[in-house]
């Protein structure tokens, strides 16, 4: 059964259910996995060509632990956990579907050198995987664009996982549209750093009570305050605006069907 939050509508099922879901969905654009947390909900608040990319996006999955507190806390009984890390593990799993060709587009060379490898000790012939690590602003480089484009397509790539953060990757898929071809595409940010090795994922136990972003802003305090200090704040500005919304709508609703003060019956007929 699917969750409805802030007006998206979360995915059921397992991270291989929601792989297998969208790789069925016709290849005629490309195929995004969007994964939520409460920085992309804030963003989504801020930032149309986001939100119109998360409308675009074939699947969304409840990322943040805080996000599927609220959704129980909403009366949604069956929203689960699906993280980044969730869906790589998921695809990277054996064993591979014929013709798998990965593209994977990486926040530097040794996370792409790091996950090559790994994926070829894992079974898949090494011309099956593919990498790039894009310039920065590469999201508004329209030459650039195109050629990544030609470039996952003449990979014949039918998994196409970006690494390099959020909103750009989202944005950057939506806008390239058909000239990326039908891939079915991950857009996991620092958890494919973490797949690769390179940087540390919090212990099972941090994970389970929700405390996954405290280890995280621990290891990278500079890069992370402002996103877990201040910017999370704005998640109650539009949990409030929303319940004022519909608060707002129900008003007239209730005072078109309470009867006017002077009314009076009309006499039985006897």
């Amino acid at each position: 059964m699917s969750v409805r939050l802030f007006e998206i509508t979360f995915t059921p099922g397992s991270a291989t259910d929601i792989l297998a879901t969208s790789a069925r969905q016709p290849a005629t654009r490309p195929r995004m996995i969007v994964t939520a947390n409460l920085d992309h909900i804030v963003t989504l608040s801020e930032n149309m060509a986001f939100r119109k990319a998360y409308e675009g996006a074939v699947a969304h999955t409840l990322d943040g632990m805080p996000l599927v507190w609220l959704a129980r806390l909403c009366g949604e009984r069956s929203a689960r956990r699906v993280t980044g890390h969730d869906l790589i593990a998921a695809a990277f799993a054996a064993p591979w579907p014929a013709g798998r060709q990965i593209y994977l587009v990486c926040s530097t060379e040794a996370v792409g050198l790091r996950l090559t490898e790994h994926l070829v000790m894992a079974g898949i012939p090494r011309a099956s995987v593919a990498f790039t690590v894009p310039p920065f602003g590469f999201e508004n480089d329209e030459a650039y664009g195109a050629d990544l484009c030609a470039a996952v397509r003449a990979h014949g790539t039918t998994l196409l996982v970006f690494g390099v953060g959020a909103p750009r990757s989202e944005i950057w898929v939506d806008r390239q549209g058909n000239a990326l071809g039908g891939p079915v595409v991950l857009a996991v940010g620092e958890a494919l750093n973490v797949a690769a090795g390179l940087v540390p994922r919090a212990p099972a136990l941090m994970q389970r009570f929700g405390l996954e972003w405290f280890f995280r802003f621990w290891h990278a305090p500079h890069r992370l305050f402002r996103r877990y200090f201040v910017r999370s704040w704005g998640l109650f500005g539009i949990a409030l605006r929303r319940s004022l919304f519909r608060r707002s709508r129900r008003l007239p609703q209730a005072a078109r069907q309470r009867p006017a003060p002077n009314a009076q019956r009309a006499p039985e007929t006897p």
